[in-house]
Order: C-alpha cells, then structure tokens, then sequence
C-alpha cells in the first residue's frame, strides 16, 4: 500500500507530490474540467470535481487555499461505513480512516463555515516530523499557523497568542480549556501534540459557538476508528530525541474496533534536561511528562453516535527559564462525551458536548540555578511556594437545519463554569531594617466564573458564486470570591500584612455581566482561482479570574521579570470591532495568500505601572508592581499572507509573512492607581496620568505591552515526486524583526532582530511499510538569540533561547 496515495486526473497526467489532489468544476458554464480517481478504491467509479467538492468539507476545501505543510500524512486506510449510510461518499472514503477522519460533529462542521479563508487550518500529523512538543509548540512550528505568535516557556510549554492577544485572554477549544496559572501553565500546554487530529485558529470575533471572546483556537482530539470489514486492530510506536537538552519522547498507541464501535488507547513520555544556547552557556529547563488518552466510541444506529474522551497528563520538575516558579508536580484529568443525532425530532441533526476539566499542580522558587536570575530573592532571604487549583466544566447543545452548499442553520445554549484558586506562600526579610516575613499569602483567591449563553449561526450560498455567513450570541457571566475571608485577612508582602480589600482596593466581590456578540462575513469566488472574503464583528470579553481577583502574586506577564501582579473586580468587560480582507489565489504553478484587519478595543484591558522597586547595589530596577486597568481605546492593525511557488513540483520555494501594530491610545487615562498596603488601601485618584505613582513618566499614546514583533519566513521544499514517494526536505530562514514598538512605561525593552536557520527531513522506505523516519537540524548556525517576549531584566540579566539542535525520530505503525 502506498504511504502517500497518489490520485490521477483523467487527462492521463499524473500528480504524485500530493496525496488528494482535484480540479474543480467551471460552475458558470457547468464543464467539468476533470475527474479524480483515486487507485486505492474503486478505479472504475470516477468522481467529478463539483461532486467531489459537494461532499467535502468546507475544512478540507480550505487545506487546499493554504500554504502546503512540507510533510504531508500518511493515510492508512480503513474504510468506514455507518449503520444508516446505504454507500461510502468519496470523502468519508479518503478521510475517515484510522488516522484521519471526517469531522462527523454538528459543531465542528458548523466551526469550518465561519471563514472557510480567514481559519487557519493545522494538522495533528505535523507534529512528528517536527518533533512537536505541546500544542504550542506545534503551532509554532507550522507554517500554516499564520496568525499565531507562540511564546515559548519551556521546551513543552508554549503559550499561544493569536494575533499578539494577552496572556490569559485566550480559552481554547470547545470544552473551554484555560491557563491555571497565566504564567506558568497555558491553555494548550496540557495538549500532547501526537494526540491532536487538527488545530483550528479563529483570529477574530467570527464564530458564535466558544462562548464570549476574540480569538479562539479548537482542538480535535484523535477520535475513535471504525472498520467496516469486521475487527480490526494496529499500533503506533514512536520515539524522538532532540540533542540540545537530551529530550526524549517515547510513545505507543493502539486503536481498533468494528463496524459500529471503537477505541484508542495512547500513551506518551517525554524528559529533557538543562539546553545550550548559542552563546554557550547553560540554561535549566528539566522536565518529566507523561500523558495518556482513551477515546470510545460507539455508533447507536438510526444516525446516532456517542464518543467518550478521556486524558491525564503527569508533569513533574518543570523548570521555567527566567520565572520565579517551577512546577515541581502537575496532574490534569479531562473528560469529553459528545452525543451525535442526524436524525433529531426537532431538527436535522443535534450535537450535545459535555466535559470537565481540572489542573492542579504545586511549584516553588528554590532552585539555585534560577536565583542567579533573580539577585533579589537572595537579598531578601525569599522562600517561595505556590498551588493551584483550576477547573473549567460546562455544556454546549446545538440543533442544526440546512444541508452544505444550500443553507445551514445552527441554534443552541451553552454553560461554562470555571473555579480557581492559585496561593503563593512566601517568607522572607524586608529590604532596609531586616523584618521578617512568615507565611505570606500573596493568592488569587477561590472565586468561579458561571456563563450561560444561546448562539445562532447561519449561512447560506447564493448564486454559485457568494456564500453568506452570519451569527450571534447573548451571555450572562458572573464571577464572585468564595474563599475563607479569615484567609484573606493577612496578605502580600509588604512590611505588615494588609487586608485583601486594602490591597485590590475595594470591597465588591461580586460582579455580574450582560455581554453579545454579532458578525457577518461573505466570501466571494471571483474565479476557479481567486476567493475574496470580507468580515465583521463586534464582540465582547469578560475578564479573566486573574484579572479581577489577583492579590500581588508574582505573574511574570512582561519581560522585565520580577511582576506582582493585582486585579480589579471593578473592571469594564472588553469591547472590540474588528475588520478583516482576505484575498486567496490558488493555480498549479502557485499559492498565495493575503489577511489584513483593523481591531478596534474599548475597554481594553492592559495594565498599569504602580511601582517599581529599586535596590542596591547598583540601583538597580528589582521589583516592577502591576495593576490591571481598562484602555479607553486600543487599536490592532496587521496582516498575514504566504506565497508558494510550483506546489506540486519537486522544487518549491515559499514565503509567509506576518506582524501585528499595538497601540494604546489612551496610556493617560483619567486616574492613576496607587498601591495598597496595610492601612493604606489602593485608590484610585483622579485626574493623574495612568502610572503616575510609579515615577514613570509616559505617553499620552503608546505601544501595548507583549506585541510580537514582525516575521517572515522564507525557503524551499524539495520532495519526490515519483508515483511511490519516499522523501521530502525542507530549508527554512525564520526572519524576525528589531522590535522598538514597546511600552516604556511599563519599562518594556527593545529588542534587536535575529534569523534561524532549519533543516528537516522524512523519509519513508518501501521496504518497511508503515515506517516513517525523521530527522533535522534547528537553529542550524547556533545562533545566540531571545525572543521579544522572553525575560530580560533592566540589569541586563537575560534568558536566551536554544542553540543548534540535531533531532532524530522514527514512527511505525502497524
């Protein structure tokens, strides 16, 4: 069997380089410009283009507008055929096998009509010949994750930022995952990378379906299989090693069933040791981490399904570069049961998700080889020790009417409940007269998020050559404290312990919000090459846990390091208009793709500088205080676009490009906040410039804080192209721009520009079927370098990234 089917046009030419390839139809004369045959099935039945597109996804049609992925999947197939289908379609024929299946949720096909060009697109198969880590990682790696910054923590820790988006502002996926502690764990750190079928990227306010928000990222786990022929079985062993670091990663995974049933079983370990910079020196970042998934699945018949996901995630002796804390034990337990009806009583098909989320992890800040990054801590004798308790639970029910490439209706109701508490208990002694500190709480304390809402989401297409596409929803969010008030009585670390209420500055708790959302898009096929899509919304975003209830725990959100970080539970939810263009032209000879959009943000929460603290012995800034604080007006104006030349020859070159303007365009504000301490609460006093207190002085207007700076990337692919493909190559500079777009207020650095280089490589032997090779080299000049957002004190103190990396890794599946 070959490991990338190859598909014949009917005019007797053959195109190998690509495992599904089809022409479409000239839908305003009604020719057919070819048909596709597929040699793995039935070469006598052929498919004509219209059909084929007819019964594919809008998901699938969009791989096709994007940039090519350098390594394509390897599809092992098993046929499927449900209980109620009379016959296999084409497309459940190529996609739903045991590696790659149809997207059979209401939900998720819903998910795919909301901008079928402005949706970045990146499969879970990527993942190994890039020696992905986390989620995270993958997105990083993938040159299909246009809008996406990745702010990388820890070699598998890696925070996702969708068009430069806040720390903590981004939940993902549809089960509602969220960061337990925003500056440590993430949103998508939890996700092993080989266990994710597909990752979607929302960069905007386009989709009714997650709850309240800007951007949103959707994960789909690998599902349960099924075999129309009977019983059926296979595994997968995997293992990589990446020499920078000694990481390691280990994994088996089985799956099987029958015609109407399935089960996947995965396990994965990884471990990795202190890296290498460029410059030589050596940086901790150990880990241990362990994860195992279980999927079943089970067809009810009459179009009825039910499929239940389970994972647990072991992570113990993180080490974060250039953060306070580690993680020294990590447990995350999460379980998913969708239950499919095509045939509901009150609609064309239903879809009701339930799931339950909980990470709890503890960390401390006694390793030594960190304290050299943080003289401060030494000087004050600091002990530190932080636990987190975070869950996120909830339900989504959508009914659906409509038919693809008619028109589609979805209506339904969800509910999201969050809880989460994060204590950081420290001792230490003051700076000047040594005072000491015992058992100090600087928390967030035990509060919950509750949010209700109903959606709707409808397109429609209209005359062959628009599609239409608009939706909606209404919330109510409220949030409250539900913690031991005798708890937070003593807290922070100031010279005698303060009242929560003196610190934050207020005694409202409870906070409760109505909050919609509405947006339209139209995409527009100018011609079988060219698709133009225009889109707006408006939505709204309630803040975070972290937001309102944070007590001066030490969240390392900007680059200058050492952060204590407060809340406000009178802060205005966020509002944002945004516009975006997109333009995709796609040929034989190339692909090319363009985005720009205009964001703007009332009420944008960002922070404020209330103190900074200066010690010797050189004067050094030691400590920066942080305040959450509303924006009366924010703007974001960027863009992405790609280019690839001859995709489907042995020799392609490609280009990506992208980059985000920040502004702040009311820094000044109306107040400025100073900080509380014990009998002296925090006020807010007006007609001050916004960081007054601080000795800061700032502009009326000024770069957001934590803005990527601008980034290209350029190179080649080369791969064969014979009818059995065995290898493919890739080349690649990453070209990152000088950042001096930063927020001086809030004593943000510029940074200068730098390039990579990679290599990478898959080769796949005819001799051993299903045996896939992968090997590569990253940061191939050793390039001495650091990331805008990584740590970097005013001091010079400054964590660099990984040096040159040789990666070797094999994947056989039987």
């Amino acid at each position: 069997m070959d490991l990338f089917p190859t598909a014949y046009i009917d005019d007797g030419s053959e195109l190998a380089d690509e495992p599904i390839l089809f022409r479409m139809s000239d839908q305003s004369s009604g020719t057919n410009t070819g048909a596709v045959r597929f040699p793995l099935f039935d070469q006598d039945e052929p498919y004509d283009a219209a059909q084929f597109r007819s019964e594919t996804s809008p998901l699938r049609q969009t791989m096709l507008l994007q940039q090519t992925p350098y390594v394509e999947p390897r599809f092992s197939l098993t046929p499927q055929m449900s209980s109620s289908s009379p016959s296999l379609s084409l497309a459940s024929r190529v996609f739903e096998n045991n590696d790659t299946q149809l997207d059979r949720s209401v939900l998720r096909q819903a998910i795919t009509q909301i901008d079928t060009l402005g949706v970045d697109y990146v499969r879970g198969a990527e993942a190994g010949p890039t020696v992905a880590t986390d989620v995270g990682s993958l997105l990083r790696k993938s040159p299909a994750a246009l809008s996406i910054e990745v702010q990388r923590r820890s070699p598998i820790v890696n925070d996702t930022r969708v068009r430069s988006s806040r720390i903590g502002a981004l939940a993902a996926s549809g089960s509602h995952w969220v960061p337990a502690r925003a500056d440590l764990d993430t949103a998508l750190s939890k996700i092993d990378s080989r266990n994710v079928e597909d990752v979607l990227i929302i960069p905007g306010p386009y989709s009714s379906l997650y709850g309240p928000g800007f951007q949103f990222v959707d994960f789909e786990l690998l599902k349960s299989p099924r075999s129309e022929s009977g019983l059926d079985w296979h595994g997968r062993t995997s293992f990589d090693h990446s020499s920078n670091g000694n990481q390691w990663l280990g994994q088996q995974g089985f799956w099987g069933g029958g015609e109407n049933w399935g089960v996947r079983a995965n396990y994965a370990q990884r471990t990795g040791d202190s890296y290498r910079t460029g410059a030589g020196n050596k940086v901790a970042s150990d880990y241990e981490s362990s994860e195992f998934t279980l999927a079943l699945g089970r067809d009810l018949g009459d179009g009825r399904s039910i499929e239940l996901s389970l994972l647990r995630l072991d992570q113990n002796k993180v080490q974060f570069p250039g953060y306070v804390f580690d993680i020294d034990d990590l447990v995350t337990d999460a379980y998913e049961i969708t239950y499919i009806d095509e045939h509901a009583p009150l609609a064309d098909r239903s879809e009701t998700e339930v799931w339950y989320n909980r990470t709890v992890f503890s960390g401390s800040a006694q390793n030594p080889e960190k304290r050299q990054q943080f003289p401060l801590l030494d000087r004050i004798s600091y002990v530190g020790f932080t636990d987190v308790d975070s869950l996120s639970t909830g339900y989504r029910r959508a009914l659906s009417w409509g038919q693809e490439n008619d028109y589609q209706f979805t209506l339904g109701h969800d509910l999201r409940f969050i809880k989460q508490e994060l204590n950081e208990v420290a001792s230490a002694t003051t700076l000047g007269p040594p005072i000491p500190l015992v058992d100090r709480n600087s928390p967030i304390p035990r509060s919950f998020l509750v949010n209700p809402g109903v959606f709707a989401e409808y397109s429609e297409d209209l005359f062959d050559e628009y599609k239409v596409r608009a939706g909606g929803r209404v919330d109510f969010v409220q949030t409250d404290i539900i913690d031991n008030p005798s708890k937070l009585a003593a807290l922070g670390l100031g010279t005698f312990p303060a009242t929560y209420e003196e610190i934050v500055g207020t005694d409202q708790k409870q906070t409760d919000r109505f909050l919609w959302s509405l947006y339209g898009a139209i995409d527009r096929r100018y011609s079988e090459s060219l698709v133009g899509t225009a889109s707006l919304g408006f939505a709204q975003r309630p803040p975070t846990l972290t937001e309102l209830y944070a007590a001066q725990p030490f969240l390392l959100l900007l680059q200058n390091g050492l952060n204590n970080v407060t809340g406000d539970p009178r802060l205005d939810q966020e509002k944002m208009i945004q516009f975006d263009l997109s333009l995709d032209f796609s040929t034989d000879m190339v692909k090319a793709g363009v985005r720009g959009f205009h964001s703007w943000a009332m009420d944008y929460i960002t922070l404020e500088n209330t103190r900074v603290l200066e010690g010797p012995p050189n004067g050094d800034v030691q400590q920066v205080s942080l305040r959450y604080v509303n924006t009366d007006l924010a703007t974001l104006i960027g863009g992405e676009a790609f280019a690839e030349l001859f995709p489907k020859s042995r020799l392609s070159p490609f280009m990506t490009l992208k980059g985000v303007d920040g502004r702040d365009r009311s820094r000044n504000g109306n107040f400025a906040t100073t900080n509380g301490d014990a009998g002296t609460p925090s006020q807010q006093v007006a007609g001050l410039s916004r960081g007054f207190f601080s000795g800061i002085v700032g502009a009326d207007a000024e770069p957001l804080p934590g803005i990527s700076p601008f980034e290209a990337r350029a190179g080649v692919r080369l791969r064969d192209v014979s009818r059995r493909p065995q290898w493919n190559m890739e080349f690649s500079a990453r070209m990152v721009a000088h950042q001096y777009r930063v927020a001086s207020s809030l004593l943000e650095n510029t940074t200068p520009g730098f390039t990579t280089l990679d290599l990478r490589g898959t080769y796949q032997p005819r001799y051993a079927e299903g045996l896939t090779m992968v090997a590569g080299i990253e940061n191939l000049t050793d390039k001495a370098y650091r990331e805008h957002l990584d740590f970097r004190s005013p001091g010079g103190i400054q964590i660099l990234q990984p040096g040159i990396s040789v990666y070797v890794g094999a994947d056989w599946t039987y």
